[in-house]
């Protein structure tokens, strides 16, 4: 008899395991309700915001983001977008643009390490932007963040995926899905 439990209790562990792992995520267009920008998120993606010291001051900050459920044992941690208005007359001239980016990108490293991470220039939906790749040795997982300033808003998109796993065409997917609509 006590073999039998131990058999039904080890067969649904299983079974609960190979049902929380998702190896292919539902994914579906996001477009704000302002219609400024859309992205493709997995479904069940949560939108929040909180009131948030910026390069800008004290704003509010809008979070579009999806997580893995608890018990999922799947390859990413996190998918998320996230923006906040740039008030007026910040974002006048190239010169005070690219300060704005710099000190933008300087803060969001900060949120995962001490240490100088390069950054680099990139193209965000044609606008000019800033970005960086974490990869800690001692970590198991790998942080993407770009950023840029659009229409007098400054959007920053990121991933969390573990290491060592396939997720290139999933991580091109959702940086290139992200589009400025206005």
């Amino acid at each position: 008899m006590r073999q039998f439990l131990n058999l039904i209790v080890i067969g649904s562990i299983v079974c609960m395991l190979s049902s929380c792992a998702q190896s292919d995520l539902k994914w579906q267009k996001y477009t704000a309700g302002d219609g400024s920008f859309s992205i493709s998120m997995p479904e069940n993606y949560i939108k929040t915001e909180k009131r948030e010291n910026t390069v800008f001051g004290r704003q509010v900050v809008h979070y579009i983001f999806w997580k893995p459920s608890v018990f999922a044992l799947d390859k990413f941690k996190l998918f998320q977008i996230t923006y906040t208005d740039c008030p007026r007359g910040f974002t006048s001239d190239t010169l005070t643009l690219g300060a704005l980016l710099d000190r933008s990108i300087t803060e969001r490293k900060k949120d995962f390490t001490e240490i100088d991470v390069e950054s680099q220039n990139v193209d965000v939906s044609g606008y000019r932007g800033r970005a960086f790749i974490y990869d800690a040795p001692s970590d198991n997982v790998i942080t993407i963040v770009k950023q840029c300033i659009a229409n007098n808003r400054l959007y920053d998109i990121s991933i969390i995926a573990k290491r060592n796993y396939p997720t290139n065409i999933e991580l091109g997917n959702f940086f290139n899905s992200f589009q400025v609509l206005r």
